[in-house]
């Protein structure tokens, strides 16, 4: 008498059931884990520009701020015929060329209180402008047209859109003050939804 004998185990059925649930689960999984690492990617590419933008305009105001200061002024106010104003009104506006109007601005100040306009060690003529979407940071008293300027920006995550200064001027009996007023526009390389504007106006008093 033969004895049937069962054998326990999974049909080919179920295992391909259970293979279609564990690779269902895995591909689930994955699309969860890529959309993770794209919402940091995201977040830390935001992040990045904000950085950026903000770290420009600061640098910005606070150079500019600085414009026609004079380490000598108070000789200029007591006799400017022997003591020149060599600092003041020496805010001007400008672009490169193929840039919007307004887009770069120059100015100077006494780094280091001599009451010259040092132009060596350290050049006492500063300022910023837009050049192929980067701000770019004045140096060895170049103009607005000229080269030899330095990155300020970082052209490889941020690009600059725009860079517009507004120069009003203003007389309170004797004394004459600027007003600077400071738009700085950017977005992220590779995906202009994620964008920024920063603006900011301040006062500069021509101190001589």
């Amino acid at each position: 008498m033969l004895t049937r004998i069962r054998q326990k185990g999974s049909s080919l059925i179920e295992l391909m059931i259970s293979m279609l649930l564990g690779l269902t689960s895995l591909s689930l999984l994955a699309s969860v884990a890529g959309y993770g690492i794209g919402t940091n990617a995201n977040l830390l590419g935001q992040s990045r520009l904000t950085e950026e933008m903000r770290a420009a305009i600061f640098l910005i105001g606070r150079e500019v701020r600085r414009a026609g200061i004079n380490g000598n002024a108070m000789s200029v106010v007591q006799n400017p015929t022997d003591n020149p104003a060599v600092f003041s009104s020496t805010i001007t506006l400008g672009s490169y060329p193929g840039e919007p109007a307004n887009s770069c601005i120059l100015f100077s100040y006494d780094a280091n209180f001599n009451g010259n306009l040092d132009l060596e060690n350290p050049n006492e003529r500063y300022g910023f402008r837009l050049k192929d979407g980067a701000v770019e940071v004045r140096q060895g008293g170049t103009g607005c047209t000229q080269g030899g300027w330095q990155d300020l920006t970082d052209s490889q995550v941020v690009e600059i859109t725009a860079l517009i200064f507004t120069l009003k001027q203003t007389v309170n009996g004797q004394v004459t003050s600027y007003q600077v007023d400071i738009e700085i526009v950017g977005e992220l390389i590779g995906k202009p939804e994620f964008n920024r504007r920063y603006q900011e106006t301040l006062m500069v008093r021509a101190y001589d």
